[in-house]
């Protein structure tokens, strides 16, 4: 018997989508790469007075706490494009040097301060046993530079730390010293402040993990003068045997600090409740206002799981603070994405707005954290790093811009409902074909703004969908919340506000918000983002990346409460629906 081949015809040939994909800043892998080798972690930049961007980093051959640890610096001549090669300033042979943090001089000088195991302990006792992390502990030592970082001064000096109860505590009663920095010193005044974080014991074996901690701060009022780095003289603050305690908890951490117009000072730091911690002092850091969380304009905490959250003085009474935007209470997955918050001064006190993402990866699994800010010719860039990989990334100057003075946008208005019939309204796509069998992702979005106000439950306030589902719809749902939900014919996504964003008594007005470069839907309503309250860790949900596209040849149909719809072929900035908002 003979076997005829079976013939299959080729598959017809679809067009591309005209549909041009969005470049996004905001992507990680879009920063510039400072170091992809081993372990990498606080990669911190100076800028040298010859113009170099002198960036030191705490580094290993292997992972965090590798005996191989050790400081690092490198140079850059083109605002971080390319790095020069690595050179040591404290060696690999150990014992391990960490958490490096420089400081310049006007006068050209660069410090390096950091973690020294002066006498080279090999086992750290914890509540269960030993641990052979040796990373956090020893003395405070420094090198300095007079070349711009070249190259580092052969002498090692030593800050004197006071101890203070939680020292006396640790299991070694403060004969070790248990403690590490992540905040950059600062220059307020005359004086330069380091901020940094005690330890007064580790949970688990193995792990290392802190069960206690509280910040203090090492001030010196002559370093900025005196050019004997041995009589450099130093102040433990605050005064007392207590540091900057969390408001709830044992963990305050991670302590990071500014100076404000008056002289005070402006202290963040992580706690394990999920929101950062805040303080201010008065006097120059020997005494501080009882701890509080860091708070929006709006007075509500700003949330942030066990992870670094910095602040940055950004000049003209502006500051930015780095943070995660989620309430989850432990180390993890939850630095994805990274969200920026802008802070102005008034009467002494920093007023924080609604955040904005500002970077973010594919995988939510991926983690960044342990940033600097980078201030250079009015630009501002920021560096982060995964552990293994370490980048810098631009800032877009609009969305700094928006963070502190938010400005209403008609940018990408397609529809406005009080101007226009109910027509077909074309949403971009989410994802572009590319050739028969390869899509590219488009990162585009769009954001459906809403007056509007509360009836029952199930009520259907705006849709666009065809029969087979693919559309999105807006809907009231129990408590009056809000759903939207988005369908491309093959699978359905959705997300669902907080209770209590309608009201029956009044207006509310709602911005939903599909970002496609993270993937996340957002709700901000009455000029607030929803950031899930006490509800949920979360007030944004993760779209699947999968989903097409949500344009229908249907028309868009309003209900009669709402009073108004207006939709963007993209994904308003959270200032701009807070400008929306004010703008009534």
């Amino acid at each position: 018997m003979v076997t005829i081949p079976e013939i299959i015809p080729p598959s017809p040939q679809l067009p591309d989508d005209p549909q041009q994909a969005r470049s996004d800043v905001r992507l990680l892998t879009e920063g510039s790469l400072i170091q992809s080798d081993g372990y990498c972690d606080q990669p911190y930049v100076v800028i040298a007075t010859d113009g170099a961007w002198v960036c030191v980093v705490t580094s290993s051959d292997s992972h965090e706490g590798d005996p191989s640890q050790r400081i690092i610096s490198r140079r850059s001549l083109d605002h971080g494009l390319t790095w020069s090669e690595p050179v040591d300033v404290e060696p690999r042979e150990g014992p391990e040097a960490s958490w490096a943090i420089p400081l310049v001089l006007p006068g050209g000088r660069i410090y390096v301060f950091y973690t020294y195991n002066t006498d080279n302990l090999r086992e750290v006792i914890t509540d269960t046993g030993t641990t052979p992390r040796v990373d956090t502990l020893g003395d405070m030592v420094f090198r300095y530079s007079d070349d711009h970082g070249r190259s580092w001064s052969e002498q090692r000096y030593t800050v004197p730390m006071r101890t203070f109860d939680i020292d006396r505590a640790n299991p070694y009663g403060g004969k070790v010293l248990f403690w590490w920095s992540v905040g950059k010193p600062e220059i307020v005044g005359d004086a330069v402040y380091i901020s940094a974080s005690k330890v007064g014991g580790f949970r688990e074996e193995g792990l290392g993990l802190q069960r206690t901690s509280e910040g203090f701060v090492v001030r010196s009022e002559n370093i900025l003068t005196e050019t004997d780095p041995s009589a450099i003289t130093w102040t433990t603050l605050p005064d007392g045997d207590v540091g900057l305690r969390a408001p709830e908890g044992e963990v305050a951490e991670e302590h990071k600090l500014v100076g404000l117009s008056d002289g005070s000072l402006y202290c963040t730091y992580r706690t394990e409740v999920g929101y950062v911690g805040a303080a201010y002092s008065r006097d120059g850091g020997r005494t501080w206002t009882d701890p509080d969380f860091a708070r929006y304009a709006s007075g509500l905490p700003i949330k942030n799981p066990r992870a670094a959250t910095f602040v940055w003085d950004c000049g003209d009474g502006r500051y930015l603070l780095w943070h995660h935007n989620n309430s989850n209470t432990w180390f993890g997955t939850y630095r994805n994405p990274v969200w920026l918050s802008g802070g102005i001064e008034r009467d002494g006190v920093i007023e924080w707005s609604e955040p904005e993402i500002a970077l973010y990866a594919d995988d939510p699994q991926t983690s960044m954290s342990y940033p600097d800010l980078v201030h250079d010719d009015d630009r501002f860039w920021v560096t982060e790093t995964q552990k293994s990989t370490a980048r810098i990334h631009p800032l877009d100057p609009v969305l700094l811009e928006g963070l502190w003075s938010p400005n209403v946008s008609k940018d990408g208005l397609l529809y406005d409902s009080v101007s226009a019939d109910q027509l077909p309204v074309e949403l971009p796509r989410l994802q572009l074909r590319r050739g028969n069998w390869r899509v590219e992702d488009a990162r585009a979005g769009f954001s459906f703004d809403l007056w509007l106000t509360a009836g029952s439950p199930g009520r259907i306030l705006a849709e666009q969908r065809d029969a087979v589902g693919q559309g999105w719809i807006l809907r009231q749902v129990d408590d009056d919340r809000v759903q939207l939900t988005l369908g491309d014919g093959r699978r359905e996504c959705s997300w669902t506000s907080e209770a209590g964003t309608l009201h029956a008594d009044r207006r509310t007005h709602l911005v939903a918000i599909v970002d496609g470069g993270p993937k996340l839907i957002m709700f901000v309503a009455d000029g607030r983002l929803q950031d899930g309250g006490s509800d949920r860790l979360y007030g944004w949900g993760r779209f699947d990346p999968d989903l097409r596209g949500v344009t229908t040849a249907d028309s868009v149909q309003i209900d009669q409460s709402v009073e108004r719809l207006r939709i963007y072929g993209r994904p308003l900035r959270i200032s701009e629906a807070v400008a929306a908002f004010r703008a009534g």
